[in-house]
């Protein structure tokens, strides 16, 4: 099996820098629904033999060209959805909110992993509900080729386990709006990372933006 795993397109929120979490449905803005074209016109000869999303909307609109223009059917996977982020969901933080933000990746660095926001989700729970899906894919699909479509905070979960660097080491894998990440799962039913987040797909808009 080979996953392709990107990040939606980009949302307001993510322009204001607010974190969403699973608690908000938006829209993909202008640039989000630009960057979702971007990916499917770089990738669209890429013979995938299902496409699955969460639960919100982002990520259905990020695939919406796979569907409107190569007739898969969008599969819905609730474990796929983002961290919850509890009190901090959808509002401008305040100065002592972010502070405790930052404090608390600081204690997920230094491998206090069952800390959550108030609220909200920890990694290990987001870890635990991610190892389902997982199953059930490989399950599905060995020998396929997939395209899954995710958040930002899980898709960090996901890569820091897969690639065996833990939990604890999630913040070196960047996560850019539709960056692209490649996964194959061998012999030894072991997930292999082949690419972290590229966005070679985005050259053409960056340039337009600068």
């Amino acid at each position: 099996m080979k996953i392709y795993l990107i990040r939606h397109g980009e949302t307001d929120f993510n322009r204001r820098g607010i974190v969403q979490g699973g608690g908000v449905d938006s829209d993909l803005n202008t640039l989000g629904q630009q960057q979702a074209a971007a990916f499917f016109d770089h990738y669209q000869d890429v013979a995938f033999d299902a496409i699955y999303a969460s639960p919100l909307k982002r990520t259905h609109q990020t695939l919406k060209p796979w569907i409107e223009n190569r007739g898969h059917k969008l599969n819905i996977e609730p474990e796929l959805t983002e961290l919850s982020w509890g009190v901090l969901e959808g509002k401008v933080p305040t100065e002592e909110e972010t502070k405790d933000f930052h404090r608390l990746k600081m204690d997920w660095e230094a491998g206090k992993l069952d800390r959550a926001v108030e609220g909200g989700e920890s990694p290990n729970e987001c870890w635990k509900r991610l190892t389902l899906v997982l199953e059930r894919l490989k399950n599905r699909h060995r020998g396929d080729t997939i395209l899954v479509c995710s958040h930002g905070r899980t898709s960090r979960v996901l890569l820091s386990m897969l690639a065996g660097k833990g939990l604890h080491d999630m913040e070196r894998f960047n996560h850019k709006n539709t960056g692209l990440n490649i996964l194959t799962l061998d012999i030894n039913d072991q997930f292999e990372t082949l690419l972290v987040n590229c966005t070679k797909h985005l050259e053409a808009l960056d340039t337009h933006e600068n």
